[in-house]
């Protein structure tokens, strides 16, 4: 919630004009008037406070860093009721993310659309590392596959994308951050990517250029329920904003990540290329099927 700020430098302005005022009334009225009326001012800055603080109009605290236990922000849980209904439950306490979430390994995984037209059909997302690279890994679900970059125990990020539905790749400058180990209830990363569209069947072809403005903020922990199981899970945030050729990009994508098993539900673009050229912002709500 937010507030109205008050600070030191307002109560010294305050005491100022009593002093100033208490002033007058000595030269006007004499000791005993003048004291009479300071006690009555200061009793009435007295009330003034307790009730600036009384409805709400201090600075409010905000909860972070580990241990820390945030309720879920109103416009988050408008939308977990519309993309991952009955997933997200009660705050719990927040955690570091830790090193392993940023270490990749070869892997398939069984996600289940909750929501839209698709609602109950399954996506398989495939983890591989590309051939001769040692930090690089190729992430797939279905026609569409995204690279990664990773920085074993520090952090996962996007290099590009390739979407062959749309017959284009995508390439970040810098690369979009993913996931950063170390991260609390709280932090926040902001960048701004330098955003290339090229022609899939000729990489040299670039179709469509712009930046994009990415805040990432993990927003706290929640008790978190999909078909593989219930887990205490990080909330991480997205909000884009900039411009992509023609489309004006304005977005917020959230994905849950729990210890040891890494993302468990997501309310995210169905199609990330689409939304960057032609502003489609159709977003499906994902949980993990089975745990890997």
């Amino acid at each position: 919630m937010g507030g109205i700020r008050i600070a030191v430098s307002d109560f010294d302005n305050i005491f100022a004009m009593l002093s100033n005022a208490s002033s007058g009334l000595r030269r006007k009225y004499g000791n005993i008037v003048m004291q009479t009326s300071y006690r009555r001012a200061t009793v009435m800055l007295g009330v003034v406070i307790a009730a600036l603080i009384t409805v709400g109009l201090s600075v409010p605290a905000v909860a972070q860093g580990v241990g820390a236990v945030v309720p879920l922000p109103a416009q988050m849980q408008e939308a977990a009721q519309k993309y991952l209904p009955g997933v997200v439950g009660e705050p719990v306490p927040a955690f570091t993310i830790d090193p392993s979430l940023a270490t990749l390994s070869p892997s398939t995984r069984l996600y289940q659309l909750v929501n839209g037209p698709n609602a109950g059909n399954t996506e398989e997302h495939v983890i591989a590392r590309l051939p001769e690279k040692t930090t690089e890994w190729r992430y797939t679900i279905g026609d569409r596959s995204v690279i990664l970059q990773e920085v074993p125990g520090k952090s996962l990020s996007i290099i590009s994308e390739n979407d062959a539905d749309q017959g284009v790749v995508t390439r970040y400058t810098p690369p979009e951050p993913l996931l950063i180990a170390g991260m609390n209830a709280g932090d926040t990363k902001k960048m701004t990517m330098q955003v290339n569209v090229f022609d899939l069947s000729d990489p040299t072809d670039l179709e469509h250029q712009g930046k994009l403005d990415v805040t990432l903020t993990y927003v706290g922990a929640y008790k978190v329920t999909v078909p593989a199981g219930t887990f205490d899970a990080a909330l991480l945030r997205w909000e884009f904003n900039g411009k992509i050729g023609p489309a004006s990009v304005e977005d917020i994508q959230a994905r849950f990540v729990a210890p040891d098993v890494g993302m468990v539900a997501a309310a995210e673009k169905r199609d990330i290329a689409a939304f960057l050229i032609y502003n489609d912002n159709t977003k499906v709500g994902k949980v993990l099927a089975q745990k890997p």
